[in-house]
């Protein structure tokens, strides 16, 4: 699978190749090596090489999903934009690992209760950062998300977004602060859950645990938007998430939109390919042609895709 993107008059060529056994050798898992311009690179260097921004139907979870989806929505985002977060984040799910492996060994007294004081401290100090960032994410984020919603949905009800980190025993919006205050204010959390963490044997305080809550109209969308509602949504937040990434980075990130028109009505589709056309590079895929308006085909190159053969249209 490659990539390419255009930065001034240099192009990037980001690529992943898959090591597949043949069907008739033992099972193996599955080798992935990464390469950007013919050089091998360790995934954290591969993020953000290559700025692509996609929406699948599956991002409907964004909205009606666990946290865990809404969560890894926003680290991509910032890591598309900060280079060091990927690093932060996988520090931080270290120390989750071996912490939570300690609180078990403790509750089966092989450990002591002391050795929890350093693992209390790097959560802290990692996940204050891990926090801190995500919360001035978030702030950003809203101002192209809430747009991006109201040009797709129309006039009507708005969207809000908030970032509910989970620095106590619940989720509440962070309270100002440095990276460092809110490091404090984790800290101080984990020392009053301790025993509930001893006896479920997992760490319950932390970015790892955070929410992003989205509303519409005030109300949950996850819970009350309707199907149509929650795509748009989705869709919103992934043109956001592009607009965030340009702003950040200076480059247009290639938006690739998966079957985006089939459950839009044509003013919302109009709407939609009218976004579309703002980016330098468009993938669209559509089930049939008749959905797409046709201006927008007449400026598009066209493929049709049959029994996994690509065959160009003619213009």
């Amino acid at each position: 699978m490659a990539g390419y993107a255009r930065e001034a008059e240099t192009t990037i060529h980001a690529q992943i190749d898959f090591e597949v056994p043949p069907p008739d050798s033992e099972p193996a898992a599955l080798k992935k090596s990464l390469r950007v311009n013919g050089v091998p690179r360790p995934a954290a260097e591969f993020v953000g090489a290559v700025n692509v921004v996609a929406f699948a139907a599956e991002d409907i979870e964004l909205v009606t999903g666990a946290p865990s989806d809404r969560r890894r929505y926003l680290d991509i985002l910032i890591s598309q934009t900060d280079s060091v977060y990927l690093r932060m984040l996988q520090r931080f799910m270290r120390v989750v690992t071996q912490r939570n492996h300690l609180l078990r060994q403790v509750r089966e007294r092989r450990a002591h209760e002391d050795e929890l004081d350093f693992w209390d401290g790097r959560l802290a100090a990692e996940g204050g950062a891990i926090v801190d960032r995500r919360r001035k994410a978030v702030e950003r984020l809203l101002a192209y998300a809430a747009p991006a919603h109201q040009e797709l949905a129309g006039v009507g009800q708005r969207l809000e977004i908030e970032y509910l980190p989970k620095l106590s025993d619940q989720n509440v919006p962070a309270p100002p602060g440095s990276a460092t205050e809110l490091a404090g204010a984790i800290a101080r959390s984990l020392k009053g859950v301790r025993a509930r963490e001893l006896a479920q044997g997992m760490s319950v305080v932390g970015p790892h645990r955070d929410e992003l809550q989205l509303t519409l109209g005030g109300q949950p969308a996850g819970l009350f938007a309707s199907r149509g509602q929650a795509r748009t949504i989705a869709l919103a937040l992934r043109l956001a998430e592009a607009s965030f990434v340009e702003k950040y980075t200076g480059r247009k990130p290639v938006l690739a939109l998966d079957d985006v028109l089939s459950e839009l009505d044509a003013d919302r589709r109009r709407r939609v390919l009218a976004a579309a056309r703002g980016y330098e590079q468009t993938l669209l895929t559509a089930t049939e042609f008749d959905l797409v308006p046709a201006d927008f085909l007449r400026t598009a190159r066209r493929f049709t895709i049959k029994a996994g053969e690509i065959t160009p249209e003619a213009a």
